[in-house]
């Protein structure tokens, strides 16, 4: 669910995107607009979203053998 920030922001885009040639006297009201809204509500520090699971270790090439499955081995 979008923000009410994010609605006003996108409404005022919308509006420099299709009237901004049609409506020479308010285009500079609605960039100052735009400016003002930008710098307010939308920053260089979006939040990341942690996806799935965490990460495992990654595994080694040769596996660790303990003595125990050596002696094991040589039994059978």
């Amino acid at each position: 669910m979008k923000t009410e920030e994010w609605l006003i922001l996108n409404a005022v885009k919308a509006w420099l995107v299709n009237y901004e040639d049609k409506e020479a006297e308010l285009t500079p009201q609605y960039q100052q607009l735009h400016q003002e809204l930008y710098s307010a509500f939308i920053t260089n520090e979006t939040p990341v979203q942690k996806r799935g699971r965490p990460a495992k270790r990654q595994r080694k090439k040769t596996t660790s053998s303990t003595e125990a499955s050596k002696e094991e081995s040589k039994t059978t």
